[in-house]
């Protein structure tokens, strides 16, 4: 059980100090799959290790790709002339 609460908080920390790594949302899908892979490599053991690390690596792009993105752009309307800033 200690293991896992560990290994949790780990990956906690590690996706904290991703979140903000990039703007680019394949970019931070990888390395939240990596993250995951790592951490649930650690949790699993003897046979299940490379099903955790699957699911590690699973869980882990997906809360690496939906990290909010912090690039702003400016978009102008054609019809109007106006310019407007918005996320990317």
């Amino acid at each position: 059980m200690m293991k896992l609460v560990g290994a949790a908080a780990l990956m906690l920390a590690s996706f904290g100090g991703l979140a903000g790594c990039s703007d680019n949302q394949g970019v931070n899908a990888a390395s939240g799959a990596l993250v995951g892979a790592a951490v649930g490599n650690q949790i699993g053991s003897g046979s299940g290790r490379t099903a955790a690390t699957l699911a590690g690596a699973a869980v882990g792009a997906q809360v690496g790709a939906n990290q909010p993105t912090t690039k702003m752009c400016t978009y102008r309307n054609t019809q109007t002339g106006q310019t407007y800033t918005a996320a990317c």
